[in-house]
């Protein structure tokens, strides 16, 4: 599928190709680990970030307990 330059992404919006090729470089450029370069600020990206850590801190590496098939099944 080929997106027509300046157009968006999904009818919801989405961002033009370019904006988001334009964001990726300049976050590279700077060091930035994530880049989500929709939100105009970064406090919706730390609140991402801090959960995406919060679940992988809380994993134990082994099969949850509510992913096991139940007794007799």
């Amino acid at each position: 599928m080929t997106i027509p330059p300046g157009s968006l992404v999904h009818d919801d919006g989405g961002m033009p190709a370019e904006d988001v090729v334009t964001a990726s470089l300049t976050a590279l450029e700077t060091g930035e680990v994530v880049c989500v370069p929709g939100p105009a600020g970064a406090g919706a990206v730390d609140r991402l970030t801090a959960a995406g850590l919060g679940l992988r801190s809380s994993s134990t590496g082994t099969l949850a307990p509510r992913h096991r098939n139940p007794a007799g099944q």
